[in-house]
């Protein structure tokens, strides 16, 4: 520990204080684009960590002191008893760890307890600080993390909620007083001159007059506009959902723009909302009515939107309703916020929700939500809705629109060029059926029978006159949940049947059952997907799900209405969807878009299950590279204090006549790392000279006669380093200091 202090001293508690600020500018915007509470513990532990090391205490204590602080804040934040008196949450806190380290293991990242992230946040920022110190009392250097810090602010600030304006004038002043004093004691440290306070005030007087001044003329002066296009919305493009089909890869999630599908896309376990209820729902968004042989569109815009309210009956009947079924809610909490509703099939009438009028789009079927006439994004909101009923027999006993023709016009729409083979094909598959439904349950299962693979990379884009679904059907033969879809409508339309293309997601994945028949989901931009409805006469419009590996669950819950006049009455096998002959089926519980292999296994070996590995551990993955590259660095920047040991166990190991000019050279080479570097016109002897007047020795000139003995006057090194090897131990092991 320090003793004693001058004005070196004093110019190096500024370089702390500073640092201490730009590693403040990290954790600002935590407690704003994030669910971390209670920032300021870390942002004094951060501070505590450098004043230790600026103290220079001996690491025990350092770290015992480090270690103590952190105990009392996570039982302070996570246990509502006294520190002591009371035992029993040591215990408790041990647990949590424990558990959360195999759950870890176990890759269940969502399972692991608040405390241990908030036990991982202090062990990142104790790496931090440790970082920052070597970087301040040996390198002298903090340029890269200077920069780093500038890229982070300016990042949040373009793509986050985090507004950076003021953060980036605090960055540009503190930095640029840090650099510009770590230049001073690198020119000090080099010249071997001692600092005095009539050199830190030449020196630090005109450096901050200059950064106020050169600030302040920035602030003042007149500012241009910008010369180039902004960047930020052709990058966010990415993240606007796998309906925009760029010929580049796509970032899955829900997009308003399916002009051009197609494309390869990169999964987002980004989280949109969580939803409690009983049982797994498709979650609906919008519909599309015109194919354009490249995507989709509406084929007009609505003259009106319909009004209605809270606990108010929405507008909507989508086929239809058993009123003697149970009513049930939904609870929807949205962390992705969007001025658009989700809502399960059947919806009833918004129950809760803070937005005094809502609106319904009677051409898209989008439910919109507004506060004071303007678009409001709703953070929570509730529905209630009853199960759609499906007769069985209505839906097999329609064969034609009848009076509904002239209203399905737009849903019987296809392109004039739409290549004749699709139709072809339609009514080659659909030929031994007689009904409409039979027709589209041969359609939707025709995929999975016919060797077509779910696939998320190297899908194409069609080009020139190429179509979307020509391309797909008759060429590659694999794609997402858009390929199969815009397929199935495609095919059922050729053939006379109405069917529109709807957005929206899967279920999600369980978080919790609550055992009361609910259960809590976590759906993602993960689960964005896009399904196939045809319309029926009596009953409206039902769902169908023609991606392979998929299944829709609201398709399996068919009320079967099948009373006829005849005394023996048939039961026909249950309205699902046919098992698929290849390939089988992902878990369906979790909710996520699956993929599987050409030869109809699940991907979850080999190459695919790699990939499927790095997609979901992400953010782990990143922390443990971070902490991985952290503790790299710290070693390979701190290799002169234990480099000399693993020297030492190596040398007294070897034997023979080579082994003292190899320690010597090895000497050399550690000296340098340790700073005192030989001149390239210096002689070993100058040299020599030169790290024992710095080390207080005789001990280097020794060692440099014996090793010019063997280079010029060619004697036998045999016996020189059994005597001289303590005195080489004795001096490597100075350079550890």
């Amino acid at each position: 520990m320090k003793t004693d202090y001058g004005w070196e001293d004093v110019a190096t508690l500024i370089l702390y204080v500073l640092s201490f600020f730009l590693l403040w500018e990290w954790l600002r915007p935590v407690e704003q684009i994030t669910e971390t509470a209670n920032v300021h513990f870390f942002i004094i532990f951060a501070g505590l960590s450098l004043l230790l090391y600026y103290f220079e205490l001996n690491w025990i204590i350092s770290g015992a002191i480090k270690a103590m602080f952190i105990l009392v804040v996570l039982q302070y934040l996570y246990f509502d008893v006294p520190f002591f008196g009371e035992g029993e949450w040591f215990g408790e806190l041990t647990a949590l760890v424990g558990e959360s380290v195999v759950l870890t293991v176990q890759q269940n990242w969502s399972g692991v307890s608040d405390l241990f992230r908030s036990l991982l946040f202090f062990v990142l920022l104790w790496l931090t600080a440790y970082l920052m110190h070597y970087w301040l009392a040996v390198r002298k250097q903090m340029f890269l993390f200077y920069l780093f810090t500038v890229v982070y602010i300016t990042i949040l600030d373009t793509f986050s909620p985090y507004d950076g304006s003021m953060a980036i004038v605090r960055v540009i002043l503190f930095g640029f007083m840090l650099m510009g004093l770590l230049g001073l004691q690198r020119m000090a440290d080099h010249e071997r001159i001692t600092l005095s306070m009539g050199q830190l005030q030449k020196w630090l007087i005109p450096l901050a007059a200059l950064i106020a001044f050169s600030s302040a003329a920035a602030y003042a002066a007149p500012k241009s506009e910008p010369i180039w296009p902004d960047p930020v919305p052709f990058l966010t493009s990415f993240s606007d959902g796998s309906g925009v089909g760029s010929g580049g890869v796509n970032r899955l999630g829900y997009g308003v723009d399916d002009s051009e599908l197609g494309g390869s896309f990169v999964g987002d376990e980004t989280k949109v909302f969580e939803a409690t209820v009983q049982g797994e729902q498709y979650w609906r968004i919008e519909t599309k009515d015109t194919y354009t042989g490249k995507g989709w569109e509406q084929s007009r815009e609505a003259e009106s939107l319909t009004p209605f309210s809270v606990n108010e009956a929405v507008p909507l009947t989508l086929s239809a309703i058993d009123e003697e079924s149970e009513t049930q809610t939904v609870s929807v909490d949205v962390d992705l916020t969007y001025n658009h509703l989700v809502y399960p099939y059947a919806p009833d009438q918004v129950i809760n929700g803070e937005a005094d009028e809502l609106r319904y789009n009677p051409v898209s079927d989008k439910v919109t939500s507004y506060e004071d006439g303007d678009l409001v994004e709703l953070s929570e909101y509730e529905w209630e809705f009853r199960e759609p009923r499906y007769s069985l027999q209505a839906l097999r006993n329609t064969t034609g629109l009848g009076e509904n023709a002239g209203s399905m016009e737009q849903y019987l729409q296809l392109p004039e060029n739409v290549p004749e083979r699709i139709r072809e094909l339609s009514l080659d598959i659909t030929e031994s059926e007689d009904n409409w439904y039979d027709k589209a349950k041969a359609v939707e299962g025709y995929f999975s029978r016919s060797g077509f693979v779910y696939e998320q990379e190297d899908v194409p884009v069609p080009e020139g006159n190429e179509d979307y679904v020509d391309q797909f059907l008759f060429e590659t033969q694999r794609g997402y949940c858009d390929n199969y879809s815009t397929a199935m409508v495609v095919m059922l339309r050729s053939i006379d049947i109405p069917a529109r293309w709807v957005k929206g997601y899967t279920g999600g994945e369980v978080l919790e059952n609550l055992g009361d028949g609910r259960s809590i989901y976590e759906v993602t931009n993960n689960n964005a997907h896009s399904w196939v409805e045809v319309f029926f006469p009596e009953i409206g419009w039902v769902p169908f799900e023609p991606t392979v590996s998929f299944s829709n669950n609201i398709s399996l819950n068919y009320d079967l209405d099948l009373d006829t006049d005849d005394d023996t009455t048939e039961t026909p096998e249950p309205a699902e969807t046919p098992e698929p002959e290849s390939p089988e089926p992902l878990e369906e519980d979790t909710g996520a878009i699956g993929q599987v292999d050409e030869d109809g296994s699940s991907g979850t070996g080999g190459w695919t299950a790699f990939k499927t590995f790095i997609s979901e551990n992400r953010l782990m993955l990143f922390l443990v590279s971070v902490l991985l590259v952290a503790v790299g660095t710290g070693l390979y920047r701190n290799r002169n204090r234990w480099m000399p040991y693993v020297l030492i166990r190596y040398y007294r190991s070897q034997k023979g006549s080579e082994v003292y000019p190899k320690a010597y050279s090895s000497l050399l080479k550690q000296l340098r790392r340790y700073g005192l570097r030989r001149k390239e016109t210096q002689t070993l002897r100058a040299y020599a000279k030169e790290v024992d007047n710095f080390f207080g020795t005789h001990e280097m000139s020794r060692l440099t006669d014996q090793y010019e003995r063997i280079l010029y006057r060619s004697e036998d090194p045999k016996d020189k380093w059994s005597n001289m090897r303590e005195l080489w131990e004795d001096l490597i092991k100075k350079t550890t200091g």
